[in-house]
């Protein structure tokens, strides 16, 4: 059975609310939590097939008031209407992005059991300061700065880069910015940087910079 490339994302949001769900804070919580995810820039990264995937693993777990699933390939299969290979490819995805971890491994007369994660939320930008403060205090960088930043932007993996640089981007989209690439590069130096041990060094060149020790 091929992958389909896309799906009525509307319908598929009605099968996760239980059909006794109401005003209940657990329904409610888990339908915000469920749109959260469909507008996860990871989310939005995936490959359709895994978005369906990681969708039903959590309807089946989550949406049931429960942490983690029994299920078959097949059975997950059926949920999907995705290939059992494709099930056997994203499965192991999932484990490696820590979404989905085996704790029970199947037998001949039960199947596997998974515990299923929520995707943790989206690296923020600092709402003390805009986007473009940002951009400006990166202008003053030094050769010095810049080239740490490149040192130790490069013990993370060309999909880290990629997902810190989307998550930027989507949050400058919330705020009303008009994508901008020179920007986007600009608040992922700042933000990396700063969730780095040179965020002293900054510090004590830029004490201005640092007004509150939130940021």
């Amino acid at each position: 059975m091929a992958e389909p490339k896309s799906w009525d994302e509307e319908q598929e949001l009605a099968e996760f609310v239980p059909p006794e769900a109401g005003p209940e804070a657990k329904s409610l919580q888990f339908l915000t939590r469920l749109l959260q995810t469909l507008d996860h820039p990871t989310y939005r990264a995936m490959a359709p097939g895994k978005q369906q995937l990681y969708l039903q693993l959590l309807r089946w777990s989550h949406g049931d008031g429960h942490d983690a699933v029994e299920a078959s390939r097949v059975q997950m299969s059926v949920w999907t209407g995705l290939a059992w290979d494709t099930i056997k490819k994203y499965m192991p995805a999932l484990m490696e992005k820590k979404l989905v971890q085996l704790v029970r491994s199947a037998t001949s007369i039960s199947p596997a059991m998974y515990e299923v994660y929520w995707l943790p939320p989206p690296v923020a930008l600092d709402p003390g300061i805009p986007p473009e403060t940002m951009g400006c205090y990166v202008d003053q960088f030094t050769k010095e700065d810049r080239t740490e930043y490149q040192r130790l932007a490069r013990l993370l993996t060309g999909e880290e880069r990629q997902q810190l640089q989307s998550e930027i981007s989507w949050t400058l989209r919330d705020l009303g910015i008009p994508w901008n690439y020179a920007l986007i590069k600009k608040c992922v130096m700042w933000q990396f940087l700063l969730r780095s041990p040179y965020r002293r060094v900054l510090e004590k060149k830029h004490p201005e910079w640092f007004t509150s020790p939130d940021i």
